[in-house]
């Protein structure tokens, strides 16, 4: 009977959790202001602005399952969102070209106030966040911020 109970509590002890879900978070390294929000499947959206790393860096969006990452390229863009059930947008892997500066302005100005975040890989809806109004007010709406290369 003691072995039936630890194992049950093994698995409880060994899950890992790195944020509240739904709420943005912040942290700012080495140039970089990486925002995040996470589902409560563990997925994460990762919106990463070069706030002075470097001239080569450029801002980037890019969704965490638990086993793959997903990110658009200047060519291909699997990670698609609709923000607030009607503006859907698709950011591009860079910023320096002026259909990228574009796609990087309609990303971050909307996302940075969106208050429902649908997530589309390859067409396929992955998941959906609903950030809390505090954490958009106080941490999302400065993702509109991050300026295009271009």
């Amino acid at each position: 009977m003691k072995k039936l109970l630890l194992i049950p509590l093994l698995a409880v002890c060994t899950t890992t959790i790195y944020a509240a879900p739904n709420v943005w978070q912040s942290s700012f390294a080495q140039g970089f202001i990486e925002y995040s929000i996470q589902d409560t499947k563990g997925q994460t959206l990762w919106v990463v602005c070069n706030a002075g790393a470097d001239d080569e860096s450029d801002h980037s969006a890019r969704f965490e399952t638990k086993s793959k990452s997903y990110e658009n390229t200047d060519s291909k863009y699997p990670l698609t969102f609709i923000l607030d059930g009607k503006t859907e947008v698709a950011p591009s892997g860079t910023t320096n070209w002026r259909n990228g500066a574009n796609a990087w302005y309609e990303f971050s100005h909307g996302i940075s106030k969106a208050k429902k975040i649908e997530v589309f890989v390859n067409n396929k809806k992955m998941t959906t966040f609903n950030p809390i109004p505090s954490s958009i007010k106080n941490v999302a709406k400065e993702i509109s911020t991050c300026k295009a290369k271009w």
